[in-house]
């Protein structure tokens, strides 16, 4: 499952682009300590290290950074450091938080000047969302091919080094468009003065634009943000009704995507649409529970979501598994901390017989941003023979889930750390 919600007032604290000196500094033994603990949770709770790197890859950067912590830096200074090692393992759900620190919050509260853009990473390039300001000279959709003097291209390398993932940058995306605006001041630290190289249609300029005050972007962020959204689930039928298009933007909200499709199912068969498009890009994925619901619309036999699972033992993954699935903490209770335990799945039943399926030319629309179970849903439909798929999802066969919530001691940095591996 893929991380969903940021936090709406943290936003903008978020959008901060310059304080006059940035967060508690932590001295080389506080920066040990974090580090030391960091390592310490990963090889007790992670699957396995070792996917994607050698063990002595692992090793060589961890005495790396060890050989590095020699001097007093801020909090910020530390993430940037430690963020690239945690998305070395090139884990989609194990990652690092950018920290929020009391001096951001103070700037934010003194009405301290952020970004006149609201941007978002796409590709090598950051595409203008809108601006927050009138008569910038710069338009939504506009291309940002570079700020003060940077490429868009050499700092989105360096943003989305600080997130993993098991197969390019597509899933990163989500969490650089999340944090780009302290990412640039941790990684620059710009003045209030911003140089944009703007790629408007064919025509390419630099425009110079000053830093506004947190009130005056907020308040264009609020107008924006009461905007009506787009929804989660959207059906349209074709012109000559021989079609429906199925936008499905999740799959971790159960109840919505039930009562959405045993409404639109039901439409589709009594308008006897001959064929379905399942639009699942950008979905970057959700719950099991979910998947096994949007397939037992389509005719299927008997059949497992992953061909194999395996949970990393140790108190935590206990700790989570007691409450929440309880046949699966009977089996790990007891067995010793590291163990690779297999998760038996039980295979979803054949309803072969029911008479209210869809049964007609199904095709499943993916991208690189379609990650997790969302993914899943493409390749299992795929593989029952159900549907083809378009597209190239962000998942490879193997990929992990089941991330557990850590803090460090002395930085108060979050991060998550997965502890299942699944094979599709």
């Amino acid at each position: 499952m893929r991380m969903k919600n940021i936090i709406s007032s943290l936003i903008v604290f978020y959008t901060v682009a310059i304080i006059p000196t940035f967060g508690q500094q932590l001295s080389p033994a506080q920066q040990m300590a974090d580090f030391d603990t960091l390592c310490a949770k990963l090889e007790y709770v992670h699957p396995e290290l070792y996917l994607y790197q050698s063990r002595e890859e692992y090793e060589n950067n961890k005495a790396m950074i060890k050989a590095s912590l020699t001097d007093s830096i801020s909090i910020s200074d530390f993430y940037l450091k430690i963020a690239p090692f945690v998305a070395k393992i090139k884990d989609g759900h194990s990652m690092m938080l950018p920290p929020i620190t009391n001096d951001l919050i103070a700037h934010a509260k003194k009405d301290g000047n952020t970004m006149p853009l609201r941007m978002k990473a796409t590709g090598d390039v950051f595409v203008v969302d809108y601006p927050v300001i009138d008569n910038s000279g710069i338009s939504e959709g506009d291309t940002i091919l570079g700020i003060n003097g940077i490429r868009s291209k050499d700092i989105l390398e360096r943003m989305y080094g600080l997130w993993g993932s098991e197969k390019d940058n597509g899933v990163k995306e989500g969490s650089v468009n999340a944090y780009w605006s302290p990412l640039l001041w941790y990684m620059y630290k710009w003045s209030e003065s911003y140089v944009f190289v703007v790629k408007h249609g064919d025509k390419i300029k630099e425009i110079r634009l000053e830093g506004v005050p947190q009130s005056v972007a907020l308040k264009v962020i609020k107008e924006r943000q009461s905007q009506v959204q787009p929804e989660s689930f959207t059906c349209k039928f074709s012109s000559e009704d021989t079609k429906a298009i199925l936008t499905i933007r999740n799959v971790y909200q159960e109840t919505e995507l039930k009562e959405f499709c045993d409404s639109v199912f039901k439409e589709i068969n009594r308008r006897k649409i001959l064929e379905i498009v399942i639009d699942m890009r950008n979905n970057t994925g959700g719950s099991s529970k979910c998947v096994e619901r949007l397939i037992s619309y389509f005719p299927h036999p008997d059949y497992s979501l992953y061909s194999k699972s395996q949970l990393k033992v140790s108190a935590y993954s206990k700790a989570y598994n007691k409450d929440r699935h309880p046949e699966v903490y009977s089996q790990i209770c007891n067995l010793p901390d590291g163990e690779l335990f297999e998760i038996k799945d039980t295979p979803v039943k054949s309803n072969l017989e029911d008479t209210d399926l869809y049964h007609g030319k199904i095709t499943i629309l993916v991208n690189n941003k379609t990650y997790s179970g969302a993914s899943t849903f493409a390749h299992t439909m795929k593989n029952l023979g159900i549907a083809n798929v378009v597209g190239e999802t962000g998942c490879p066969d193997v990929y992990f889930g089941n991330y557990l919530h850590f803090t460090l001691p002395n930085s108060k940095i979050d991060h998550y750390i997965s502890f299942a591996k699944f094979y599709e």
